[in-house]
């Protein structure tokens, strides 16, 4: 069975609060499951993956232009990248808001 982790793990991961993945979901921004009204709970693959999305390549065009290239996460990247990735997501969705 796959991991699932629950908000609290996802908000440490990401480094936002429990009220941006609140936020988030509730604008189906980030994958999440429901189990019930109260109950969140994301699957990791789905968390990663959605990370790799958000990913912008090096030589992708300026940001806010719509032409973006995109890299896929690779189970071999280093925890700086991953760090990266994690910034560049954030930064995309909270700008959005």
């Amino acid at each position: 069975m796959e991991k699932l982790l629950n908000i609290d793990e996802l908000a440490e991961i990401l480094g936002v609060t429990k009220a941006t993945i609140y936020s988030w979901t509730s604008q189906n921004k980030i994958p999440h499951v429901k189990l019930t009204k109260r109950l969140l709970k994301f699957r990791e693959k789905e968390i990663m993956d959605w990370i790799s999305q958000k990913s912008v390549s090096a030589d992708a065009p300026e940001a806010g232009k719509r032409n973006r290239h995109y890299t896929r996460l690779s189970s071999n990247l280093s925890n700086d990248s991953i760090e990266r990735i994690i910034r560049n997501a954030k930064e995309e969705v909270l700008h959005r808001s």
